[in-house]
């Protein structure tokens, strides 16, 4: 047996791995360095065995309790490969401890005496964006899954409308603030305000759903099973891309779906319908994102499977019930689902209608009430047969939580918590926690740390040269004739104008067609496996109307995939291209400005391709002007032989009579026509696209060109004014000894900050 330790920091994040206690080498496929675990620990088990030419580990495992029980989850799993792997955990800093020493830290900058700048709006403003950054959680589905019902259930109250799905025809975001109530605003599709709603109720949700202006309503108030302290977590209810109100809507989905988005989703599925059609481009495209990176992949999609309470333990076997929609998913190239099932619907009655109702002391009078029966016998069903929580995959130390809530409400005889925990909703709060443990607050942490770190570095950059100045008395007249040098590299008129040609050249043109072109050709073969799909058939208008319904909703989802994908592609491309340019500039001023801190670029996305979707008017006119008539095989008819008659021997070996095929005029729609005539705009603005879109990055460019020119020259300034500051040191020989004292106490008090901050992504 191999000796293995693995040392796992998911704040940086960085890995150290020892192979019976020999550090891995360099060229080593186990040197995951700065990878996130959760992208190579899946594949861990089958390095090591061919890294190692063995089949049996014991891992020692330094790291979170939860990155922890991955490995766990994982070395089972191996087993089916013949590899036996036994850990053990050396428990690391936890997210909690980490947020409680941020907070004193960063109250500690915001009270300092020494640094004014380190009180700066901006730094607040960064600190804030980065300790208040939004997790989403998009709940999607198809019709009448429960969607809606399951949000509600998540809230605490009947908020959003839950009748059949295609009523979902705004975005909703819904942010947790921990109010009281929430309070909501709706905005057209231009993303203009339209009214603020006070307070936001299931009434008022109704009206704004049904309002044909409202794109989308953005909603603060309580979301009970987080703290907006811990995470600031938005529900998002988006509607199903069939369902869509407009094509915006429908990229949110897909846009969400991307690849390069790794928010949480709550996939929602009907256990009593599964096999839905409107899953197919959904799912097409969950199945892609699962592929790509790693484990977070797979964990960031939470498959609820709703709607359990119409099954009884006994007649239902719950466990076939979750294989079939794990062989479901299956199909639709989904390998190793996370799936939770839940009863949504039994869980907001609790939560709300019976939120208030004692059940050892019923009121004689409901019992009368036939939906106070029905939710009874549901909570019944639960408590009795029904046991969802016992399904969901959980980790051991999450799910042991679950069973200490449950055995202290069977204690208490608490039979609506008792049934709120068998209903499955418990399990998916406690799956969304998880998540936003596992990888939001490590990101989080992260992005504060860094937030400090280059503030920090910056001002003890500047204070340490200060001193190295103040202390350098017989050195002043060089270091005041070096200050005026490096002034003047940047009023060099000649370096400025050649740095700035560098910039002018900027032509992504070529590159980005180039690669936006290959997604364009992906869908225009998309487009024609669906004409290959229909040649060579023969409809009946009937049909014809049917396949172009199911055309209409392939191509306002393909326009909407494709509009992602171009935008993410354009994005990825440029944001490259300005970390090139502002490396470029760093290389510039590295001989002289290292303690420059250039801030963070904001470039707001391309976003293009808004294509034109047929209309119903226009598919009519497709169906009539792919119609065209020939003569069909409609039946048979027997033709009696009248000529056979008893007193004609000669016809007594005649056939009595005969079938004749009977033909009729009859109209059809020839497929492939059909189709062509469908797609065929589809198809040129696809390739109209092309255009638009090296216009589009064209300006996108130029904008690019100016923000550099006018960041670049802002810190320009800040640079002359950080060097007329060491020039003024440099001059003042009367406060040599003062300046000198000062920086040292100013030091002192940076380096213990530092320290600590760095400290923070410490395991």
């Amino acid at each position: 047996m191999i000796e293995i330790y693995i040392e796992h920091n998911p704040y940086k994040p960085f890995t150290k791995i020892l192979i019976d206690n020999e550090p891995v080498k360099d060229n080593s496929s186990l040197n995951y360095k700065n990878r996130p675990f959760q992208e190579w620990v899946e594949g861990l088990p089958a390095t090591l065995r061919d890294e190692c030419a063995d089949d049996e580990f014991h891992i020692t495992f330094h790291g979170t309790i939860l990155d922890f029980e991955d490995l766990q989850s994982v070395a089972l799993a191996a087993e089916n490969d013949g590899i036996k792997i036994t850990c053990i955990h050396e428990p690391a800093k936890e997210v909690k401890d980490k947020e409680a020493a941020i907070d004193a830290i960063f109250q500690e900058i915001a009270e300092n005496q020494y640094f004014e700048e380190l009180k700066s709006p901006d730094m607040l403003k960064a600190f804030e964006i980065a300790k208040g950054k939004e997790f989403p959680v998009n709940v999607i589905a198809t019709m009448s899954s429960g969607k809606s019902t399951l949000i509600n259930a998540l809230l605490g109250q009947k908020l959003m409308p839950a009748m059949q799905e295609a009523c979902t025809a705004t975005i909703t975001e819904l942010h947790d603030d921990d109010g009281d109530h929430f309070v909501a605003t709706a905005y057209d599709a231009n993303n203009l305000k339209l009214s603020f709603i006070d307070p936001l109720n299931l009434s008022a949700m109704e009206v704004l759903n049904k309002d044909s202006k409202v794109s989308k309503v953005v909603a603060q108030g309580n979301i009970p099973f987080v703290s907006s302290e811990d995470v600031s977590l938005v529900l998002v209810d988006t509607p199903g891309p069939n369902n869509a109100r407009n094509d915006e809507h429908r990229a949110a989905t897909f846009r969400m779906l991307s690849e390069s988005s790794k928010p949480l989703v709550l996939y929602v599925l009907n256990a009593t319908q599964l096999a839905i059609n409107d899953d197919n481009a959904l799912l097409t495209e969950v199945a892609e994102s699962m592929k790509v990176g790693g484990k977070q992949s797979k964990d960031r999609y939470i498959f609820v499977l709703n709607k359990l309470d119409s099954f009884k333990a006994g007649e239902d076997d719950i466990n076939s019930v979750i294989q079939n929609a794990r062989t479901y998913l299956a199909d639709k190239g989904i390998e190793n689902p996370n799936i939770y099932p839940a009863s949504a619907l039994t869980a907001l009655e609790i939560r709300s209608d019976f939120k208030d109702v004692d059940l050892k002391n019923i009121d004689p009078a409901n019992y009368l009430k036939p939906e106070f029966l029905a939710t009874m016998a549901r909570i019944s069903n639960l408590n009795t047969n029904l046991h969802l929580d016992e399904y969901a995959p959980l980790t051991p130390s999450v799910n042991s939580q679950i069973v200490m809530q449950l055995a202290a409400a069977r204690e208490t005889g608490d039979m609506k918590e008792e049934a709120l925990i068998h209903s499955g909703i418990k399990s998916i709060e406690a799956a969304i926690r998880v998540y936003v443990d596992k990888y939001a607050k490590t990101a989080k942490i992260r992005g504060i740390v860094e937030t400090f770190a280059k503030k920090l570095e910056s001002q003890k950059s500047f204070e340490r040269t200060r001193k190295q100045i103040a202390e350098s008395q017989e050195r002043k007249a060089e270091i005041r004739a070096n200050i005026e040098i490096i002034k003047g590299k940047i009023d060099d008129a000649k370096a400025a104008k050649s740095f700035n040609e560098t910039i002018n050249k900027l032509d992504f043109s070529k590159d980005v067609a180039a690669k936006t072109g290959k997604i364009i050709e992906k869908a225009q073969a998309s487009v024609g496996e669906q004409i290959d799909a229909v040649r060579g058939r023969k409809l009946s208008k009937t049909e014809a109307e049917g396949i172009c319904a199911g055309f209409t909703n392939y191509a306002k989802n393909l326009q909407a995939k494709v509009c992602v994908d171009i935008e993410n592609e354009v994005n990825r491309f440029i944001k490259e291209q300005c970390d090139q340019l502002t490396a470029a500039y760093v290389e510039r001023l590295q001989s002289f400005a290292k303690d420059v801190n250039l801030g963070e670029l904001q470039i707001d996305p391309v976003k293009i391709l808004s294509g034109e979707i047929e209309s119903a008017n226009r598919i009519a006119a497709i169906i009539n002007s792919a119609t065209d008539t020939e003569s069909v095989k409609v039946g048979e008819e027997w033709i009696e032989n009248t000529s056979k008659k008893w007193y004609k021997p000669w016809t007594w070996f005649q056939e009595k009579g005969h079938w004749r095929s009977v033909y009729e005029d009859r109209e059809f729609v020839e497929g492939q026509k059909l189709a062509d005539a469908f797609f065929a705009p589809v198809q040129e603005n696809l390739y109209q696209n092309q255009t638009d879109i090296n216009e589009s990055t064209k300006k996108q460019v130029n904008k690019i060109k100016k923000e550099f020119k006018e960041r670049f020259d802002e810190l320009d300034r800040a640079l002359k004014k950080k060097l007329a500051e060491l020039e003024q040191c440099a001059s003042d020989e009367n406060a040599q000894d003062e300046i000198i004292r000062q920086t040292t106490e100013r030091l002192n008090w940076l380096t213990d900050i530092q320290n600590r901050v760095n400290a923070i992504l410490e395991i």
